[in-house]
């Protein structure tokens, strides 16, 4: 278990890189440091007050972080990529079902505006020339769940990350408030 923490809290502080791209991620231009993944977690989400299906959602996708990244793939055993995961998550912690890919995805529920974000929103990226190639789940103060190819493995990434943050490309809400 002290393995994995330290795992889990070297790859956030690494660069990030998201699902179906081999591009280098820029680091974060402001870096915080944090002694061990619950320690970072925590002061990530520490004054959100959730509802109880974004709790579900956010404690069933802790505890997929450090999982694997694999293209394609949509369960822990064999990993996943940045859709999978985020169907995966959807499915298993509020049996609600969301298309397969990123692009399909984008379609589903309403836009938000990235100030109005809300824990369980979708965000999505353009990291491979298209608007919709890469989609994590938001979980507050600009964070998000993913799968990063870079990292391999599901990370929490930050929208004030220069790479994100020049990719970013819209959100959708499909949780009803």
């Amino acid at each position: 278990m002290k393995r994995l923490k330290k795992l889990i809290a070297i790859i956030f502080l690494s660069g990030l890189t998201a699902c179906g791209t081999s591009m280098h991620a820029s680091r974060d231009p402001n870096p915080e440091v944090y002694t061990d993944a619950d320690d970072f977690y925590d002061s990530v989400i520490t004054e959100i007050n959730y509802t109880p299906d974004q709790q579900k959602l956010i404690n069933y996708s802790r505890g997929l972080l450090g999982t694997d990244y694999s293209y394609g793939s949509e369960n822990p055993t064999d990993g996943f990529d940045c859709s999978g995961f985020t169907q995966y998550v959807y499915a298993k912690s509020l049996n609600f079902k969301l298309p397969r890919t990123a692009r399909e995805m984008a379609q589903t529920g309403e836009p938000v505006n990235i100030a109005d974000l809300k824990a369980g929103d979708l965000v999505f990226f353009n990291l491979l020339g298209f608007k919709y190639s890469h989609v994590g789940i938001y979980i507050g103060n600009g964070r998000f769940f993913h799968a990063s190819t870079n990292q391999k493995a599901i990370v929490i990434g930050n929208l004030k990350n220069e790479y994100f943050a020049k990719r970013y490309n819209g959100a959708r809400r499909v949780l009803s408030s």
